[in-house]
């Protein structure tokens, strides 16, 4: 008698503690459950600590990043003799390429500037001075290459977790690399205005793919300097590709 007392006492407490355990939320299944969660949570936090690192880089007073550019471009001229007669101008292609430095200042002012080659060809006409004469003179087939200076302001971000999308636009500083084009009117030097759109696709804090198009006025200063042209400006388009680091 005494040991089915005692038997049917320790059935009663282990079936109270069990109980308890199980209020108390440590029911293996629940636990198991709590750990899977632990992993989702880990996987979120090592994640926003990644993008505040990637802003931090990006967006800190010290923060750069450079542009390694290369693609094609195409060049048009247009302008008037001191008649007021159109210059004829035939479009021309060449290559372009860069080492373009995006600046960001005290997190609220971006800035890009930097080297920008670019292969301005393009064939030139003008219209016979001679009355008699009907038609265009082709005076040349101009192939100038410059070395641009662009003083940009930046814009944009990034609109997913790994794409970038910016713009920069402002003034540039053209310098003729090929003199001998001088010689025969053509200013060694070019003041003009530009804009570029660059996606960037993002492999880590550091490193990027980058692809974008960019549009050149030149001729802000009269690219011209001869009797036989009054102005001459041009406009560029070109696309390129490349690769940009930051640090």
């Amino acid at each position: 008698m005494r040991t089915k007392i005692v038997i049917a006492v320790l059935c009663f407490v282990i079936f109270s503690a069990s109980c308890s355990y199980s209020k108390a939320g440590f029911d293996p299944k629940l636990k198991f459950n709590s750990s899977k969660d632990y992993v989702e949570l880990k996987k979120e936090r090592d994640y926003g600590n990644a993008m505040n690192h990637h802003k931090k880089i990006t967006n800190s007073v010290l923060g750069m990043s450079v542009d390694f550019q290369l693609g094609y471009g195409t060049t048009n001229a247009s302008g008037e003799t001191p008649g007021s007669k159109s210059v004829s101008s035939s479009t021309k292609g060449g290559f372009i390429a860069g080492a373009i430095l995006n600046l960001s200042l005290f997190e609220s002012f971006n800035f890009t500037t930097g080297l920008d080659f670019t292969k301005k060809n393009f064939g030139l006409g003008v219209p016979y001075q001679d009355p008699q004469q009907i038609g265009d003179s082709v005076v040349q087939q101009l192939q100038n290459n410059y070395i641009n200076i662009p003083l940009n302001a930046l814009f944009g971000g990034m609109v997913s977790d790994n794409v970038g999308v910016y713009f920069n636009g402002g003034p540039y500083l053209g310098f003729l690399l090929n003199e001998e084009n001088a010689a025969s009117g053509y200013k060694n030097f070019d003041l003009g205005v530009n804009g570029t759109i660059t996606g960037k696709y993002y492999f880590n804090q550091f490193v990027s793919a980058i692809l974008g198009t960019k549009l050149m006025y030149g001729g802000l200063n009269n690219l011209w300097n001869s009797g036989n042209v009054e102005t001459l400006h041009t406009i560029n388009w070109g696309a390129f590709s490349g690769v940009s680091v930051g640090f």
